[in-house]
């Protein structure tokens, strides 16, 4: 996928030991533990392409910039993870890596956002709001725990695309807990 001066979106090759140390440093750099799973298990599901989960790498030239993970959950797609390289953070490259996944898409696009109870939060969301997230705030969810010792963190849920996800909330939640989580 390319579309904005020589910007990549390319599915992560498991044999470059240099883009998959890129794309776990920044995982575990941009998501608390509390909302990601383990890396081998990432590059697992990966790897097994009837897991329907693919891990995503944006470079530009030679040099990679972030990564992006999702689910094809059928009717719509789960977008879980998503980071920029720390150095490079709000450098505007972040939208451009999204304009890219979301012109490559046909399906409808779901993702997770904490609360907007932080300044970081609220910019998080105000982001996919520009990108034309719709942000669904009456809808209570919570994003079950990765680890068998963890506890539910509540979140919101935004939408792209063609989806209602307070009328189709059930059907929803039920495929993001199933598939992504074993919840």
């Amino acid at each position: 996928m390319n579309l904005k001066n020589d910007l990549t979106l390319s599915k992560l090759n498991l044999s470059d030991k240099e883009s998959v140390d890129f794309v776990h440093q920044t995982y575990i750099e941009a998501f608390p533990l509390s909302e990601r799973r383990s890396f081998d298990i990432a590059l697992s599901l990966h790897e097994d392409s009837a897991q329907k989960f693919s891990i995503l790498l944006a470079r530009k030239k030679d040099q990679m910039l972030g990564f992006f993970t999702f689910w094809d959950l059928g009717e719509f797609i789960f977008a879980e993870h998503f980071a920029i390289a720390s150095v490079i953070r709000n450098s505007g490259v972040g939208q451009d890596v999204m304009d890219i996944f979301l012109s490559s898409q046909s399906k409808p696009i779901v993702l997770e956002v904490e609360l907007p109870t932080t300044i970081l939060s609220e910019r998080r969301i105000g982001f996919y709001q520009r990108l034309g997230f719709r942000l669904w705030g009456n809808v209570q969810y919570h994003q079950p725990p990765y680890n068998k010792d963890g506890n539910p963190i509540p979140m919101k849920l935004m939408s792209f695309g063609n989806i209602d996800v307070a009328k189709n909330y059930i059907d929803i939640k039920n495929r993001i807990y199933s598939k992504v989580y074993n919840y």
